[in-house]
């Protein structure tokens, strides 16, 4: 793979994915919230870039990565007008938007893990990194839309877990396996462990006070329209 990309070129064709990915996300977010061209804009950069700026801030590393190269800004900018343009002809199921929001976080939880390595941060750290990057802008994009954002909703569904478990494959084989091939097999198994959560309800344990039953669960934020 190193002959004909580099582990740089790799890392910052995912991060332009992952940009790209969750500014649509963002502009789809804004589906019946009545926002003009300009709200929608500003959905999708916050959100594909408000993980990034957290962890950047987190870690002390300045500029932020997009005030240093504004490619990222500009692809956040284009992918989120592009949606919005697009969406006045097309119409497009909720999975969508779930389907896109998991490839994001996967490749960012990635990314956010790697660049804390690189900076010499330990594994926990790392992990930290990772979880903030990949979950971090998914959440304020929820909460200007006005919804519970996904790390949050009891339904049925691994979120934070899935970046946690991309990192942590991502570090213990950090020094084993080649640093592109490892990247892809990371991102994979978050992407994978996120999909079979929202296919199948593959869940953490929920908290409960002895004696108290468990409330029903809410099909409707687990529904896959």
């Amino acid at each position: 793979m190193n002959d004909f990309i580099t582990m740089e070129q790799m890392i910052y064709l995912f991060d332009m994915a992952g940009v790209s990915v969750f500014a649509i996300t963002g502009a789809l977010a804004a589906r019946g919230k009545k926002l003009d061209i300009l709200g929608v804009v500003v959905l999708g950069i916050v959100t594909a870039l408000g993980g990034g700026t957290i962890r950047d801030i987190s870690l002390n590393d300045h500029p932020l990565i997009w005030v240093e190269d504004t490619a990222y800004l500009w692809t956040a900018i284009i992918s989120s007008i592009s949606a919005f343009i697009l969406c006045r002809y097309l119409s497009y199921p909720r999975r969508l938007m779930l389907l896109l929001d998991a490839l994001g976080m996967s490749l960012f939880a990635v990314l956010g893990a790697q660049k804390a390595i690189a900076l010499g941060m330990p594994p926990v750290i790392a992990v930290m990194m990772a979880m903030i990057t990949g979950c971090a802008g998914g959440m304020i994009r929820d909460i200007l839309t006005g919804q519970i954002p996904l790390i949050l909703q009891r339904n049925g569904e691994l979120y934070a877990t899935c970046a946690m478990l991309g990192a942590i494959v991502y570090i213990v084989f950090s020094e084993i396996v080649d640093g592109g091939v490892l990247m892809l097999v990371s991102i994979t198994v978050a992407l994978v462990v996120r999909l079979a959560s929202m296919y199948t309800g593959l869940e953490l344990p929920e908290f409960v006070m002895k004696g108290h039953k468990l409330e029903p669960k809410d099909k409707v934020n687990r529904e896959m329209k």
